[in-house]
């Protein structure tokens, strides 16, 4: 044998050819002396040549050992060296992460700090504006209070004038039938003496005089009482202008208050909505981090791995040198030794097929240990983008789904109807009015949620925390209005059965009866904070916008068991599914996203979700 052939030889080959060589050697040395070759061509020499050769080719074995064994040891140090590269380049991206950090902590604390400048400030205003109408009332309220004490003893005087007039008048009648009684018994007296009428003509005309004066006196006062009567109208008309003006400042102030519990509302869903997006903002952070953490404690482990395999290798191959050195030994003490002859053993009939057999088990453990990644990528549920298109939308706050046309909801009371396919132009738009407690006047009507099917139509009052039923051919028309089960209201969805919402204080999920007053609670295992929500067939579907993810939900024996959950990089307003579905497990859902710094307007898309096999084959 040559050396190249040598090395081109296999461990098993080679431990057979070997064999074969020492068979070789024991045969020559037990053949008759009659079948002896001639010189030159004798058992020893054959025996020395095939040791030599032999020799030759261990020690080019061990020299193809070596040069595998400086590869090898090359191969590590170009990987040390990689992976120190790799190291480097980590610890700068691992340095600009946390300086981005420390900025984005830094812009994230002065914009929460000058919010809450501005929460405080307006809240200061809002105060000195109460305490001012506070006074303001009270001075109000003292002026009227004096008035109508001022009011109050002017009619006393003036009743108390009354009644003394009426004295005087009644002493007067009195006196005047008194003298009308005397001038008749004058008259009698000088009708029966006619001497005794002069001397009474003087006191009958002394009467006249007097009861002409008692009568130019009382003439007098009652000139004086209308005059006081006329005077005490005016006093009273004055009374009912302060009065009515007094109303009318009340119901400025109830006007300016309302606006400014408007504002407050206003500012408070803005502070809650940035509240939720910083929560979010520092959830996704904190999960990028725990997910950069976790990959370099992977690279770690590979890394170890790697150095512990190479060390393993490392004994190996020094196992392997010791085995090869002591074979040496043997072969060297074989040639000291005489020769033997070594009979060969007939191989197993089964001993062929034990290497077919190991590798097809090999084989089956292998597809065995990749079905069940394999499966659970596939069964693994993922969202296919369709389409999406920009729609022309001022602060809309909810969507549904009514059979044919999408309903979207704007902050300021507005609805708009849509079409699922061509979401160009609105095809309807309807302005609603809750009607107030005064006549001409109507109430704050914030819309948060809607809720819709072919025969509801539900919408969500933020301003007052209620449900509100309109007409489902006309969304504008109000049936009637029920409070929440909840403080905090944030979501609704129709089942095609039964209304459901959300409460995120008490953190359920609320089943309406046909009284939408009475609510059955369910709780659910994850902690979210759902702002969209839809059922998509049997499943529950919401948005959370704390996490920025949607979740499935499957609802069996009164209880809401988790089917589904992946992640959503926008910001989701409205769900809704309109259907129908084109293939199997799947669900196709219309889905209203927010501005992104792509993207300065709201846009519709259509999703497909469902296991990425069915998904996206």
């Amino acid at each position: 044998y040559t050396a190249a052939v040598v090395e081109n030889l296999s461990p098993d080959e080679l431990r057979k050819e070997i064999s074969r060589l020492w068979e070789k050697v024991g045969t020559s040395a037990t053949v008759p002396l009659e079948d002896v070759p001639p010189a030159g061509a004798s058992p020893l020499a054959a025996s020395g040549e095939l040791a030599w050769e032999t020799v030759a080719m261990l020690k080019s074995q061990y020299r193809r050992q070596e040069r595998r064994w400086a590869e090898v040891l090359e191969a590590r140090e170009a990987a040390l060296r990689a992976l120190k590269a790799r190291q480097e380049a980590l610890d700068a991206e691992a340095a600009s992460l946390r300086s981005r950090l420390r900025t984005d902590d830094q812009r994230v604390m002065t914009e929460v700090l000058d919010a809450g400048a501005r929460l405080e400030a307006a809240g200061q205003a809002l105060e000195e504006e109460r305490r001012a109408r506070q006074d303001e009332s009270r001075e109000l309220k003292a002026l009227l209070d004096a008035a109508r004490e001022a009011a109050a003893a002017e009619g006393a005087r003036w009743r108390e004038e009354e009644r003394r007039w009426q004295k005087k008048e009644q002493r007067y009648l009195l006196d005047l039938q008194e003298l009308q009684a005397l001038a008749g018994r004058r008259q009698e007296e000088t009708a029966r003496a006619d001497d005794a009428a002069g001397r009474l003509s003087g006191s009958l005309q002394e009467a006249k005089s007097a009861l002409e004066k008692t009568l130019a006196e009382l003439l007098q006062e009652r000139r004086v009482r209308q005059e006081t009567e006329a005077e005490r109208a005016k006093a009273v008309q004055k009374i009912s202008e302060v009065e009515k003006h007094f109303e009318e400042l009340s119901r400025i102030w109830e006007e300016e208050r309302s606006q400014w519990r408007e504002l407050w509302d206003r500012e408070r869903a803005a502070w809650e909505g940035q509240r939720l997006e910083f929560s979010a903002w520092e959830e996704n952070l904190r999960k990028e981090r725990e997910a950069w953490h976790s990959d370099i404690s992977a690279k770690d482990q590979a890394q170890v791995k790697f150095a512990e395999q190479l060390t393993r290798n490392l004994r190996d191959t020094s196992a392997t040198s010791e085995k090869l050195a002591a074979v040496m030994s043997r072969l060297a003490d074989v040639e000291r030794r005489p020769p033997v002859v070594v009979a060969r053993e007939a191989p197993a009939p089964g001993r062929r097929r034990r290497p077919v057999l190991a590798w097809a088990a090999a084989a089956a453990l292998l597809l065995a240990a990749a079905a069940w990644p394999l499966w659970r990528l596939g069964s693994a549920w993922t969202v296919l983008p369709l389409s999406s298109r920009a729609v022309p939308l001022g602060n809309p706050t909810a969507m549904a789904w009514d059979g044919e046309l999408l309903w979207i909801a704007d902050w300021n009371g507005a609805l708009e109807a849509f079409d699922a396919a061509e979401p160009g132009a609105a095809r309807r738009s309807l302005k609603v009015l809750l009607p107030g407690s005064e006549p001409g006047r109507a109430e704050p009507y914030r819309p948060l949620a809607l809720a819709a099917g072919r025969e509801i139509f539900y919408s969500l009052d933020a301003a007052k925390a209620r449900i509100v039923r309109h007409r489902p051919d006309d969304p504008a028309a109000i049936l009637y209005t029920k409070p929440a089960p909840g403080p905090a209201p944030t979501a609704l969805a129709w089942d095609g059965k039964a209304l459901w919402s959300y409460d995120a204080v008490n953190k359920s999920l609320y089943r309406h009866g046909s009284d939408e007053a009475d609510a059955k609670p369910y709780a659910l295992a994850a902690d979210v904070v759902p702002t969209a929500m839809a059922w998509v067939g049997s499943r529950l579907w919401i948005y959370d916008s704390r996490g920025r993810r949607v979740l499935a939900f499957d609802f069996a024996q009164g209880a809401f068991a988790p089917a589904a959950d992946f992640a959503v990089g926008e910001g989701v307003v409205g769900l809704a599914a309109t259907g129908p579905f084109s293939r199997p497990r799947t669900a196709e859902v219309s889905v209203l996203l927010g501005p992104t710094a792509q993207r300065p307007g709201f846009a519709l898309a259509r999703w497909r979700c469902g296991p990425r096999l069915f998904t996206i084959f």
